[in-house]
């Protein structure tokens, strides 16, 4: 670990929690090894340089002999550095003896002050005592800490929960007090309780649990996509390789699989979709798209999880006798247990069959906000292993039907699908029709195979299904639907009656096809190009166009 020196007698370190400038402005382990003439007469012109300067003063003149800060005491044109530096950076964070955290975009001169440079805000009294929570300094200052840019970067997070003790700088480095001082607003800023400010154990998921955690990272950002998983390390107390280049997906997904080997804690996968990935319709739960993973995508996922706890049997305190027995046969019967197989995730757990369609089941997890109100996830049976569906949704275990709904006995090992999370769905895309007079437009029809082997069946496309604010002749597909169109085309005294197909496949690519309405049911005529009356103005936007001669 390398450290600056600041020229005051101290044996600890203080350490910069702050949002970058820009790589090109900040000053670099590079910097510092090449540049020794430009430090030594003071002539850097990056305004890194300043802000670097201003820290090692602030943390002097608080009687700090050594300081530490992430871009000039890494060298990160060294692999092995950086990993070291990353899989460490919770551990310095938690040994400094004070963390600054430095708010570029907060003034407190803004809240109709003139205070000088080298007034601190928490040390004085009276209203402009910013650490006072009644004083009229606080209240003025709130808004512009909560809106704070540092509440919004990935790497804050650690900085906020690891270090003993931090406290808040504003723009000139004046102090405006604790992290302890500003709790409610940091609470508003980043939904993190009080009770986690003042402590906070990695390993300890009783009292905080993974998809709390992964809550507190959903709305922040990082400025190279690996480190949206990297700078979540800490907060779980595990290390992972680093492998830039990797992209945002592999990287957590890495995590992920980290964190079912190393933790027994169901709310990793109480997750939903922050946005619907079919044309599911919210509370119709007979439908839904099924997702090819355990895990979440991503933290956007996670919004909602910052109160859901594991409640488990574990930590009961049982008496001993034919009672103490029972109990601890029913707990251990309560208790989830699950792992990472080659044929995805193998979870025992308490099921639910649904009667109306025997391949739809719900599992429940040990996790919830409170020990009454469980989470349970749908499932849906494809092959030898089951798929999550509805992914927008989770179950309140309170509020399942017992006539839609029967629970199995004991717990049942079930095997769902975890992909390694590389691949998605493609997005749908929209179509637009135009046609000539001669050309008419019928019903509209499509099939979704998307659900699964059960159910599968040909729907009527209405206006308000797709929820998009569509125009007339405009229509949008799925990947994994087929379309049918019906048309009658009226070609000079003869008319035809077809059904254009249209078809989006799970990687995104468009076809488009047509059958005559007079023969079996959905059988392909092959390829349109090969017949004699040209239907040249039948444009599908996205799409080639499409010529079909009729004999």
């Amino acid at each position: 670990m390398r450290l600056l020196k600041t020229g005051h007698q101290n044996w600890t370190y203080a350490i910069l929690s702050h949002t970058w400038i820009s790589p090109k402005d900040e000053i670099t382990y590079q910097d510092f090894k090449q540049r020794k003439g430009d430090i030594e007469n003071d002539i850097f012109k990056q305004r890194g340089w300043a802000k670097l300067k201003r820290y090692c003063d602030r943390a002097a003149r608080d009687g700090w002999e050594w300081a530490w800060m992430d871009t000039c005491c890494i060298d990160k044109t060294n692999p092995a550095d950086t990993q070291e530096a990353i899989n460490a950076m919770f551990r310095w964070y938690q040994n400094a003896g004070i963390c600054y955290a430095y708010l570029e975009d907060v003034d407190v001169n803004i809240t109709n002050g003139d205070f000088p440079m080298d007034l601190d805000l928490d040390d004085i009294a009276g209203k402009d005592h910013v650490a006072d929570r009644t004083s009229f300094r606080h209240m003025a200052l709130k808004a512009f800490l909560i809106k704070a840019k540092w509440f919004t970067r990935g790497w804050t997070l650690q900085e906020l929960l690891a270090p003993p003790y931090l406290v808040f700088v504003d723009r000139e480095w004046r102090r405006i007090g604790t992290r302890e001082h500003w709790a409610d607003e940091i609470k508003e800023a980043s939904r993190i309780d009080a009770r986690h400010l003042i402590s906070f154990n990695p390993t300890d998921f009783t009292s905080c649990s993974i998809a709390m955690r992964l809550s507190w990272a959903s709305c922040r950002d990082t400025t190279v996509e690996e480190d949206e998983t990297y700078s979540l390390l800490g907060l779980f107390g595990i290390s992972l390789p680093l492998i830039y280049g990797e992209g945002r997906l592999r990287a957590f997904n890495r995590l992920q699989r980290e964190l079912i080997t190393v933790y027994n804690d169901d709310s990793i996968f109480a997750w939903k979709s922050v946005q619907p990935l079919s044309g599911h319709v919210p509370g119709a739960h007979h439908k839904g798209k099924i997702a090819p993973r355990v895990n979440p995508p991503k933290t956007d996922d996670l919004t909602f999880a910052h109160r859901l706890q594991p409640w488990t049997g574990n930590s009961c305190t049982i008496d001993s006798g034919v009672l103490g027995c029972l109990l601890r046969q029913i707990i251990w019967l309560f208790g989830n247990s699950f792992s990472m197989t080659n044929r995805g995730l193998e979870i025992n757990a308490k099921r639910w069959r649904c009667k109306n369609d025997p391949a739809k089941c719900l599992i429940r997890l040990n996790c919830g906000v409170e020990p009454s109100r469980l989470i349970g996830i749908p499932l849906n049976l494809v092959d030898d292993s089951y798929e999550r569906i509805q992914v927008e949704e989770l179950y309140d275990m309170r509020t399942v039907d017992k006539k839609d709904w029967e629970e199995e006995r004991g717990s049942q090992s079930t095997f769902i699908r975890a992909s390694s999370n590389l691949t998605f769905l493609a997005p749908s895309s929209i179509f637009s029709l135009e046609y000539p007079e001669e050309i008419s437009i019928g019903e509209k029809y499509f099939i979704d195979y998307s659900i699964g082997m059960f159910g599968t069946s040909m729907q009527r496309l209405t206006a308000s299904f797709s929820g998009y604010d569509l125009k007339k002749d405009e229509l949008i597909i799925k990947p994994n639907q087929i379309m049918f169109i019906n048309i009658a085309m009226q070609c000079h005294t003869t008319k035809s009656e077809l059904d254009i197909i249209l078809n989006l496949t799970d990687n995104g690519f468009p076809s488009a096809g047509i059958l005559a309405r007079g023969k079996e049911p959905w059988e392909r005529l092959g390829d349109p190009m090969t017949h004699s009356c040209t239907l040249t103005s039948i444009i599908f936007m996205g799409v080639n166009y499409i010529h079909a001669d009729n004999e």
